[in-house]
């Protein structure tokens, strides 16, 4: 059995941080929730569609900043979104977007 381990890297705790200060862990940790459980990442494929899901989530964010900040966030583990709502993947997605997952829901309980 092999054990894939991804960790984050310094500009998403920032990011992470920002999001905290900014109350929007909890929408983030939904966009993230919402591709994971779709299995959006797993098959291998390098281009999925999410019926426009992250467009609609993302534009849920009251300000433009709060959605860049996402966006970055995203990217940084590996998922490119598109306007469309479609994403296309970069290495090891799965596992960047899982550890993004945990840390996000990790801030989510501690924050109350």
């Amino acid at each position: 059995t092999q054990f894939i381990s991804a960790e984050l890297m310094d500009d998403q705790l920032l990011l992470l941080l920002k999001s905290l200060e900014r109350k929007i862990v909890s929408q983030q940790l939904k966009l993230v929730r919402t591709h994971i459980t779709l299995g959006s990442f797993q098959g291998g494929t390098d281009y999925f569609n999410s019926s426009n899901i992250s467009i609609v989530m993302l534009l849920s964010f009251p300000h433009e900043e709060e959605q860049m900040l996402t966006i970055a966030l995203v990217e940084l583990s590996g998922v490119q979104l598109q306007e469309d709502g479609s994403a296309v993947l970069r290495d090891q997605p799965f596992e960047a977007m899982a550890a993004l997952f945990v840390a996000l829901y990790t801030l989510k309980l501690l924050s109350g």
